[in-house]
């Protein structure tokens, strides 16, 4: 390929330049077309380098679908716009293109009906709408992190091997109908796998910026991009799954393998109609229609697999019957009668009379408790389309209804595990609440078994003042979680309003992680380390000047404010892309929350003077009395 070409595309220069440049690679590739990947490769770079949109953006990508479609197995569309072919390529497929866009900023995107190799999205910002509609994927698809500003169709088209789809965020409709996924479709978590030693893989992620999370009601959560492999230990742990605003269908798709969708978060009902599963399954949203779907005998040969069996929506189940190819009906629980997916209706209203009538049925059946609770938090955790903070009175009347379902939900997780409130106490139950929006959260006095509210945005007044965590069974991480377990401010909570902890352990849930708008108003009792990491945690995205005169006036005392600052500190060295911030020892690497949390320990701070300690454990004493005296 001719470099003078790259370097035209890549140097400063104006649009016209980019675009003859563009030109003239796309004559390269018809005339050699043993060439088409050297091209697309640099045309990937151009859209990849510039902080925003390329000079050229639409013609480059269009480009890239010209490329794929110079594939020979990609005949003439036919009138409708179909694919010629509806065959799949085999992995390693010479002639499927490899596309690495990972971070770019994109426009309008079609790639309807192309034959593509490994594509790597990773990061991307997909501004308008996006064509995927047809296109055979020969091999990885990784679309971690994605956001889709647009409507996204991937109608029609086929995953060969994994597709990766982990904290996507679809701002608009997404079409998933009629895709099959011959390999693990995975909507679950966001977070990349690395390797320890992988120090090139740990330095790419470390400088990469991720998209601003700029969803509706909510802070940043701070998810992480990447996590060591030996992190974690089962699927269910990290952070956020895929998020749909708006309308998604997967109608008459195939799941081939496993169909992953813990953590993902549906704005609407969303179609499974008609679909085929053929490993295990994790989609217990009730917003979920699974109406003619099946369980393929390949999925129940391989059930032993998971013992954990298939996670339906609640009020679905597999049927007993089998059809003539061994496959199962997935059909509506008839147990769970009068529950008939009310929490699945538009309607607030009908919402409303299903959350009483799934209190009375985990009132009577102890064994449903559980999973009514999964499917009250999934509830929750759907996210919602208007600004939770406006004034009561501006709010329409469908608003309104909704704001009173959801506080219905919160009630009936915290009523059931409260005793004395006149119902049955539920108890040993989990509440999975990471990622949901609450409002007045009322926790105080409950007994939970486990409670995961890394990422959670509280508004108004909430309160876990006597709660109590930890129950006879095992849960996943620690028992009670404000923050994602793997440090810094990965998966933090936000707290808009007072704030009451009297009572509860905070010492490992990640709380001191969690970012209050309010901090004059938050309580908590116990320990030295349990207050002060509240504390600190207070205020952590100000400006560090600010914060640093404003703790010293708050300390009232020159010697000790005069050793302490407010700023960062470099990450764990197993996790060298992290960074952590708050009070921190003057000219020193060491916060003020790890001194906190071993405060009878001097000897762990070699990097401590004997006066940087004596200022480090006055100030945390200091900043206790001034919450006492409050």
């Amino acid at each position: 390929m001719d470099a003078r070409l790259t370097t035209r595309l890549l140097a400063d220069g104006d649009v016209a330049a980019h675009r003859a440049a563009l030109q003239e690679l796309e004559a390269l590739a018809r005339e050699h077309p043993e060439q088409r990947q050297p091209i697309a490769d640099v045309v990937c770079r151009y859209l990849r380098e510039p902080a925003g949109p390329a000079a050229a953006g639409q013609q480059a990508v269009a480009l890239l679908a010209v490329l794929a479609r110079q594939h020979p197995d990609v005949g003439d569309r036919s009138a409708d716009g179909a694919d010629a072919s509806s065959s799949a390529c085999e992995t390693g497929c010479e002639h499927c293109l490899d596309l690495e866009l990972d971070t770019a900023v994109l426009p309008d995107v079609d790639f309807g009906g192309c034959r593509l190799g490994d594509v790597s999205f990773t990061d991307t910002h997909f501004r308008g709408a996006s064509v995927f509609a047809r296109t055979r994927f020969a091999n990885t698809a990784l679309f971690q992190r994605s956001v889709f500003e647009g409507d996204a169709s991937f109608a029609g088209a086929r995953f060969t091997r994994e597709a990766d789809f982990g904290r996507t965020r679809f701002r608009a409709d997404a079409d998933f109908s009629r895709v099959r996924f011959q390999s693990i479709a995975w909507f679950g978590r966001g977070e990349e796998l690395l390797n320890e030693d992988d120090d090139e893989a740990c330095e790419e992620i470390e400088s990469r910026q991720p998209l601003a999370w700029d969803e509706l009601n909510e802070d940043d959560p701070r998810w992480p991009m990447a996590k060591l492999v030996d992190d974690y230990q089962s699927w269910e742990e990290g952070g956020d799954g895929t998020r749909f605003n708006h309308g998604v269908s997967f109608a008459d798709a195939t799941f081939a393998m496993e169909a992953w969708f813990w953590k993902a978060r549906f704005g609407s009902a969303v179609s499974f109609q008609r679909c085929e599963f053929g490993g295990r399954v994790n989609l217990i949203q009730p917003a979920v229609d699974l109406t003619g779907a099946r369980l393929t005998a390949d999925a129940r040969a391989r059930g032993q697999e998971w013992p954990e069996g298939q996670d339906w929506p609640l009020g679905w189940a597999t049927a007993s019957d089998l059809e003539d190819d061994g496959a199962a009906l997935v059909v509506l629980d008839e147990s769970l009668r009068p529950y008939h997916r009310h929490l699945a209706d538009p309607d607030p209203e009908v919402r409303l009379a299903g959350l009483h009538i799934l209190g009375e049925l985990g009132d009577a059946d102890a064994d449903l408790r559980e999973r009514i609770a999964d499917t009250v938090c999934a509830y929750l955790r759907t996210p919602l389309a208007f600004d939770v903070t406006i004034d009561v009175f501006d709010l329409t009347p469908a608003q309104f209804a909704e704001l009173r379902a959801r506080r219905a939900a919160q009630r009936l997780l915290t009523d059931r595990t409260r005793p004395g409130t006149g119902h049955p106490l539920w108890e040993d139950v989990d509440l999975q609440l990471s990622g949901a929006t609450l409002i007045d959260f009322d926790a105080g006095g409950c007994r939970l078994a486990s409670g995961d509210f890394a990422g959670a945005q509280f508004y108004g007044t909430t309160s876990f003042a006597g709660a109590t965590f930890g129950g006879e069974k095992p849960s996943y991480g620690t028992e009670v979680m404000f923050a994602l377990a793997s440090g810094g401010h990965q998966g933090r909570a936000t707290f808009y309003g007072p704030a009451d902890f009297t009572g509860v352990p905070v010492g490992r849930s990640g709380l001191m992680r969690c970012r209050f708008h309010t901090d004059g108003a938050v309580r908590a009792s116990g320990t030295d380390q349990d207050l002060i990491r509240v504390l600190l945690a207070a205020r952590l995205d100000a400006e560090p000047a600010h914060v640093t005169a404003e703790f010293r006036r708050a300390l009232r005392s020159d010697t000790i404010g005069r050793n302490v600052e407010y700023g960062p500190v470099p990450g764990p060295p197993d996790a060298p892309w992290e960074a952590r911030t708050g009070l921190k020892v003057s000219g020193t690497d060491v916060l003020l929350a790890d001194v906190a949390g071993r405060l009878d320990g001097a000897d762990s701070f070699p990097e401590l003077i004997g006066e940087q300690w004596e200022a480090a454990t006055g100030a945390i004493r200091a900043l206790l009395e001034a919450l006492e005296a409050d």
